[in-house]
């Protein structure tokens, strides 16, 4: 394009560059810190897939491999022995501010870094004075001072030649030594770390059940390590061709691998529980639909629109769903192309990939819920469903895959489903649901007469106990 200014001649430059202090400030205001620290547990798992090209088929692909974080007061370390970063990658890309274009990792499939700041950001989010040690091929090192961190010029960063024997084994080890107040707080705040091992177990439950061990400590006491969150759904026998047993979607949009797997994950709530559990907003319950991006979990038991509660024909969240979960695994070798937030801990959902993806979780919602609504009046009769049940893991459920029937859907051909017959209520048709309110005391008196001063019946016991007798009493009046 023809430029629009006079041909006259130059006088001088306009300073267009961004300030350092303006860049930073930015680039760590929106993202909080544990999500900074997961960035960190990204390149490690990346780490890994660079240098190792672990077989994903395998069930511990992962085994062997470690990370150890410590949260101390007055620094942050973070070693791993994960392969560690190549020296050409080291002078190309990996410490400048985003990835250049046609730098993936030197062609490594599947990462879960996608823009190339993740660790510069965590460094910036933590503090100043700053050591990057690693080994791959050339042991390295390279500093992050203050004086630097100060300066508003981007002047590149020495790399320097790692002492011999300074890392044991191939992998990356970072230091910050000065940390940020807020950071320094957060540490030795009661609770913190230990929510953050929370965040760990359930953001990276698949990979940790791929082999990964991270160990997590205070720089006081021994790193403890991190146990991951399970997924797993209930499956029955089969009776006459139908049995509670997961839903599952496997196929391909657009270029994303998508798999989904839904089910329950324990019994329904009777009526009176399900009222108890909507009063406390169920937050502690593991319902929900959790999203996994090349294996890292960035959406985490959501009852929200995000995930479809709520929308179309699919009901708002209730307790009495409280069992209903789902997980959905996207995976592609180019991460840019996952409907993935910057912080990585969030959904596009303007993403066309995940538009399509969220029409089939809305349409196994709704199929759940459904059942919930059919069997919530007969709970007793499910109950001799549930004797006879097992938990399926992520594994058995990836084996169960490529067992099961599959048909193709006719909205997404690319995608195929298995949807098993539930169960239905014989009774649907006979019975009807009584429910009415009722003084405390009164309840407390019939409760005490039908079943003695020891026991402390349910006020749904003390009904139906109730309602027993008053049908014998006129049923034997009329004999």
């Amino acid at each position: 394009m023809k430029a629009l200014v006079q041909d006259t001649p130059k006088i001088g430059d306009a300073f267009a560059s961004p300030t350092k202090q303006f860049f930073v400030s930015m680039l760590t205001r929106d993202i909080e810190l544990r999500d900074a620290l997961l960035d960190l547990l990204d390149n490690c798992v990346d780490g890994i897939l660079r240098s190792a090209k672990p077989d994903q088929a395998k069930a511990k692909p992962y085994e062997g491999f470690r990370a150890t974080i410590i949260l101390a007061k007055d620094h942050f370390e973070i070693s791993d022995n994960c392969g560690g970063i190549p020296l050409e990658t080291a002078k190309k890309y990996a410490f400048a501010m985003g990835k250049p274009e046609g730098a993936n990792d030197e062609g490594t499939p599947a990462t879960v870094g996608m823009y190339g700041i993740g660790m510069k950001r965590a460094i910036f989010k933590l503090g100043t004075d700053a050591l990057v040690e690693s080994w791959s091929d050339t042991p390295f090192v390279v500093e992050f001072t203050s004086e630097w961190m100060a300066s508003e010029r981007w002047t590149d960063l020495p790399i320097h030649e790692l002492p011999k024997g300074k890392l044991k084994v191939q992998g990356t080890a970072i230091t910050v030594m000065t940390l940020n107040h807020e950071v320094a707080a957060s540490f030795a705040a009661d609770g913190w770390i230990d929510e953050f091992k929370k965040v760990i177990a359930q953001h990276y439950s698949i990979i940790l059940d791929k082999g990964l061990s991270v160990f997590v400590g205070n720089g006081v006491d021994d790193p403890q390590a991190v146990v991951p969150e399970p997924f797993r759904l209930l499956q029955t026998a089969e009776a006459d061709g139908k049995h509670i047993a997961p839903y599952i979607y496997t196929g391909k949009l657009d270029d994303v691998e998508v798999e989904i797997y839904a089910g329950l994950y324990r019994e329904l709530l009777t009526a009176e529980e399900a009222d108890r559990e909507e009063e406390t907003r169920g937050t502690t319950d593991d319902a929900g639909w959790s999203v996994a991006c090349n294996d890292r979990v960035v959406v985490w038991k959501d009852k929200t629109r995000l995930t479809g509660w709520g929308e179309a024909t699919v009901p708002n969240y209730h307790g009495q769903f409280i069992a209903i979960t789902g997980l959905v695994l996207l995976r592609c070798d180019d991460p840019k192309k996952l409907p993935l937030t910057t912080t990585k801990r969030g959904i596009d959902a303007a993403s066309d990939t995940y538009s399509k993806t969220k029409d089939l979780m809305r349409e196994v919602t709704k199929a759940l819920t459904s059942f919930t609504n059919r069997w919530k009046k007969f709970p007793e009769k499910l109950e001799e469903i549930y004797l006879a049940s097992e938990y399926v893991d992520l594994p058995k459920l990836r084996t169960m895959r490529e067992a099961v029937p599959l048909t193709n859907l006719r909205k997404q051909p690319t995608v195929s489903r298995y949807a098993p017959a539930y169960p239905e209520p014989a009774e649907e048709k006979t019975h009807v649901v009584v429910k009415f309110e009722a003084q405390k005391a009164d309840v407390a008196l019939l409760a005490k007469a039908y079943f003695g001063e020891d026991e402390t019946p349910k006020p749904g016991d003390v009904g139906r106990e109730a309602f027993d007798r008053a049908i014998k009493g006129v049923r034997g009046a009329g004999a």
